[in-house]
C-alpha cells in the first residue's frame, strides 16, 4: 500500500498547493509517447497517450494530497471546411469539423480547497464526424498536465524545424478540383492509380498539388518523347 503525504511528515497537512506541487514534479517520471497517430495511409508521428499521462499522475496527487481537474472550457475557435470533389461523374462531399477550446485546468490541496493554483491551457479538435470537441478537451487536458508537472516525454519538439510557417491553411487541405482531375484524365493519367501513388485513401483526397505535378510531369514525358522522335527522323 503507497504512502500517503500524511504519512512521510508529522505536519504534511500545512504544506500549501505549490510544495505539493514541487514533491509531486520531483517524483513523476517521463512518460514515454507510445500512441501512433495515422495521418494517412503513409504518414503517421507518435505520440503521448492520454491513460499514460494519467497512470503516471493519478498515484502521485493521491500520495501528495492533490486533486486536479478543468475547472473552466472556452470555445475560441470553431471552423467547418467542406470539400467537394467529382470523379467519373459522381460527387463527393466532406466536412471537416475544427474546434480549439481554451481550458482552466485546477490543481487543489485536498487538505485546504481554497489553497488551489489554476493554469490555462489550450486543445485543437479536428474530425470529419463528431469527435472534434473530445479530441480537444483530451489534448488541453493531457497538456495542462505534462506541463504542470513538467513531466518529459523524451522529444524536444523545438529540435524539429516547423517548415513553413507563412503558409496558408486553404493551401494545406486543398484538394483536386473537379476541373483538375478531368485534365488529369484527359492527359491519360489513371487517378486511382496517382491516388495510390501519393498515398491517399482515395482519388477524392488528391490534392491540387498532387494533380498539378502528375500533369507536369506527363508533359515533360511526352515532349520528351516528341523530342527523340524528331531526333530519329
Amino acid at each position: 500500500m503507497s504512502e500517503n503525504i500524511t504519512d512521510k511528515q508529522p505536519n504534511a497537512e500545512s504544506l500549501n498547493i505549490y510544495r505539493r506541487m514541487l514533491r509531486a514534479t520531483s517524483e513523476i517520471n517521463r512518460v514515454a509517447k507510445n500512441l501512433k497517430v495515422d495521418i494517412n495511409r503513409g504518414q503517421s508521428y507518435k505520440a503521448v497517450a492520454e491513460a499514460d499521462v494519467l497512470e503516471a499522475v493519478k498515484p502521485v496527487e493521491e500520495r501528495f494530497g492533490i486533486y486536479s481537474f478543468p475547472v473552466k472550457r472556452s470555445i475560441i475557435k470553431d471552423d467547418t471546411l467542406v470539400t467537394k470533389t467529382t470523379y467519373n461523374g459522381n460527387e463527393s462531399e466532406r466536412t471537416t469539423y475544427f474546434l480549439r477550446l481554451e481550458v482552466t485546468y485546477r490543481f487543489v490541496n485536498i487538505d485546504n480547497p481554497d489553497d488551489y493554483m489554476d493554469i490555462i491551457t489550450y486543445g485543437d479538435g479536428v474530425d470529419t464526424q463528431d469527435k472534434a470537441p473530445g479530441k480537444a478537451m483530451t489534448y488541453a487536458d493531457k497538456y495542462a498536465l505534462l506541463k504542470a508537472y513538467k513531466i518529459q516525454t523524451g522529444e524536444d519538439p523545438d529540435a524539429n524545424p516547423s517548415g513553413n510557417m507563412g503558409r496558408k491553411k486553404e493551401e494545406a487541405v486543398t484538394y483536386a478540383s473537379q476541373e483538375q482531375l478531368k485534365a488529369a484524365e484527359e492527359a491519360g493519367i489513371d487517378l486511382p492509380r496517382l491516388a495510390n501513388y501519393c498515398k491517399r485513401g482515395s482519388v477524392s483526397e488528391l490534392t491540387a498539388d498532387d494533380v498539378e505535378k502528375a500533369i507536369a510531369m506527363k508533359k515533360r514525358a511526352a515532349e520528351k518523347k516528341t523530342t527523340s522522335q524528331e531526333g530519329g527522323n
